[in-house]
């Protein structure tokens, strides 16, 4: 395996369904085709749909583009039950061997077509850079990444109180705009940031962004 070749694993939503939950979404006894999907329902209107795979957990894993947080109803043909979504995060799995090999700690930086982000390091059956679907997609949809062994990716220097707010996630949301707007503050964006479509027209139409 090679640090400069790594196998990128785009990170899109999932709701994944212990045997408990799982009977209670799709029915007792029921098997999950890969095609699975279940909706998303949010403050009583349905957000869109995710795949769905039986797992360990009641986990919802959502990318960025699907904008969707909080507490939210998986809803299948049999029932609905609740769960808090948590966004996709980006990191590097590694098995102990090839991470002690690399000499690779707790976190790394990893070249993403044009783009570099730090992500955490965990221990793995297989070699893997894990990614939020909304950066690969933004990145060109690279199909290997490399290992940046010594980069530092220094946050920026935090902005004044009154100034353009800077935030450090790695994809602008349509909340943030609006956030934003609430406060009556402007958003810088920096190097390599991703702003999903909702959040670049909103942004646009109420001259949120600032270059």
């Amino acid at each position: 395996m090679r640090a400069d070749a790594l196998p990128v694993r785009p990170l899109g939503s999932l709701a994944t369904l212990p045997p408990g939950p799982l009977a209670e979404v799709f029915g007792a006894g029921a098997r999950l085709r890969p095609s699975a999907t279940v909706e998303v329902v949010r403050l009583g209107d349905v957000a869109g749909r995710v795949a769905a795979a039986a797992g360990d957990a009641l986990r919802l894993r959502v990318d960025a583009l699907a904008e969707v947080e909080g507490p939210v109803t998986l809803r299948g043909p049999a029932g609905a039950v609740s769960v808090e979504a948590e966004p996709a995060r980006s990191r590097l799995v590694l098995p102990d061997g090839l991470r002690r090999a690399w000499g690779v700690g707790e976190s790394a930086v990893l070249g993403l077509g044009a783009v570099a982000l730090a992500v955490p390091v965990e221990s793995g059956p297989d070699v893997a850079a894990e990614v939020e679907r909304a950066l690969w997609l933004g990145a060109g949809r690279p199909e290997t990444a490399r290992w940046l062994p010594g980069a530092d990716l220094a946050p920026p220097a935090p902005e004044p109180a009154d100034g353009p707010l800077v935030i450090e996630r790695r994809v602008i949301t349509e909340t943030d705009v609006r956030q934003a707007r609430l406060k009556r503050r402007r958003i810088r964006l920096t190097p390599g940031q991703i702003v999903t479509p909702a959040a670049r027209t909103l942004g646009r139409e109420a001259g949120v962004f600032v270059d």
